[in-house]
């Protein structure tokens, strides 16, 4: 009885592990997942595509490539992630644009591939396949409006690409010209991607400013790198705003602006949101001398007090030569925002509109508070620099004195260049041109100044400069 018993439960195993082995099979049969066998060969072939890919022998990583997408395309996304890099590397390899077009476009349905095999909730895939898209001139109008669409609204956070903002603008706008969507519809995009991409911008910004701000002999190699591409990268994202004017074009001057806004005001002079979007818009495309842009921001700050309402009061009043009254309203938007970027871009135009009005120490004055808030704005380093180069006439008795200034002007810009990624070409500019003003060698050598501290505070400069010595 125990015998029959035993070879009962033994049977009763096999038929289990029968058809958990038929399950297996099934599954696998289904989904295409590799035998263990298979498995093996997937990994050796991933494991050499790898090391070819490392080496950047990009022919060599191919051959072997091919044989682990045909063999193994539901082995692991790393099959699709060095499948990618061997395209990038082909695509800038190739030498016309339609070779890359067609690099592109196969490219394309490796990513495709990627996301039907293995789907990724962050959408980083899919806007990496917008941007060949766009870069690449791949995909239909529709296509890159709606990939575009689905990424900035569902995995804002993988949104980032300047490409990314210019190709979702361009197709909104081409979609408005065949009349798909309406004018208000393209005003509505731009100021959410303005908005997007000025988080963004000032989150690296931050992390830029923190990184720059240690020792290099502090600086670990991983921060290094780091640095390395914040400087690439936020160049090219400060560019976003001016690649979607460019889209947008003469829809956005002043004359489509202020009678759109005009026919819409009536029926939205109590609506904050929209008050606060035509008021930003109008002062960026400076459409600030008519009674419209009047009306909208004191309509906008009668409902909403707040450091955005006095600022736009304030270029009222600056707009109308009432700058004692632009400057209250600046300083009021100050004490309401708490943002410290904010802070320095409001800093800045105090900066501005003191230097317009010649008080020089006072200009500095504020473009230093401006470098408090936002220790990378270059464009305060630039003005002070500026104030610096006038004032030649003024600091010094003799030529050679009054030339001196420019070394300290030079100073300020090259500042510049290391603070400000963005405008550091164009600071290294003007740190060049400042020094060509300064004493040259000769007259450094017959003077015998070499060396020697010039003293600045007879002037309103103040400090010294030390001449150099070759």
């Amino acid at each position: 009885m125990k015998y029959k018993k035993r070879q009962k439960t033994k049977l009763m195993k096999r038929l289990f592990l029968l058809l958990l082995g038929l399950m297996l099979w099934t599954a696998n049969a289904q989904n295409d997942v590799p035998a263990p066998d298979q498995q093996a060969e997937c990994k050796k072939l991933l494991s050499i595509t790898h090391e070819f890919v490392k080496a950047k022998a990009y022919a060599d990583a191919e051959t072997n490539w091919k044989k682990l997408y045909e063999k193994c395309p539901t082995f692991s996304k790393a099959v699709y992630i060095e499948g990618v890099k061997i395209y990038r590397a082909k695509i800038a390899k190739a030498q016309d644009k339609a070779t890359k077009a067609q690099l592109a476009q196969e490219m394309i349905k490796l990513y495709d591939e990627r996301l039907k095999n293995f789907p990724d909730p962050t959408g980083r895939v899919l806007h990496d396949k917008g941007v060949m898209m766009v870069k690449y001139k791949v995909g239909t109008t529709d296509e890159i409006y709606n990939l575009f669409k689905d990424v900035f609204e569902n995995h804002p956070k993988s949104f980032s690409h300047p490409y990314a903002y210019w190709g979702y603008f361009k197709a909104a706008v081409d979609k408005y010209k065949k009349g798909e969507l309406t004018l208000e519809q393209v005003f509505q995009l731009y100021d959410d991607l303005e908005a997007h991409s000025n988080a963004l911008i000032e989150e690296k910004t931050k992390e830029f400013e923190a990184l720059n701000a240690k020792p290099d002999s502090l600086r670990t190699a991983k921060e290094q790198r780091k640095l390395h591409i914040l400087s690439v990268n936020l160049p090219a994202m400060s560019k976003i705003q001016g690649l979607m004017d460019r889209v947008l074009g003469d829809l956005g001057d002043c004359k489509m602006l202020v009678p759109f806004y005009q026919k819409k005001f009536a029926a939205n002079k109590d609506n904050v949101e929209w008050l606060g979007r035509a008021a930003n818009r109008l002062a960026k495309k400076k459409c600030t001398d008519n009674k419209l842009f009047e009306d909208i921001v004191e309509a906008y700050h009668r409902l909403n007090p707040s450091a955005q309402s006095a600022l736009f009061l304030a270029i009222r009043a600056k707009k109308n030569g009432r700058y004692d009254e632009a400057v209250k309203y600046y300083k009021n938007a100050i004490n309401l925002e708490t943002n410290p970027h904010k802070k320095a871009d409001i800093y800045y135009s105090l900066a501005v509109l003191a230097k317009r009005r010649g008080n020089k120490p006072l200009a500095r004055d504020y473009a230093y508070k401006a470098l408090q808030y936002k220790p990378s704005m270059g464009y305060a380093y630039l003005l002070i620099a500026g104030l610096y180069a006038t004032s030649a006439d003024q600091c010094g008795t003799t030529k050679f004195q009054k030339q001196a200034i420019f070394w300290k002007a030079a100073e300020m810009a090259r500042k510049a260049a290391q603070a400000d990624p963005t405008i550091r070409k164009k600071a290294l500019a003007i740190a060049a041109d400042y020094a060509k003003r300064a004493p040259s060698k000769k007259d450094v050598f017959l003077e015998n100044m070499g060396g020697k501290i010039i003293k600045f505070d007879k002037c309103w400069v103040g400090g010294s400069v030390r001449v150099p010595t070759n």
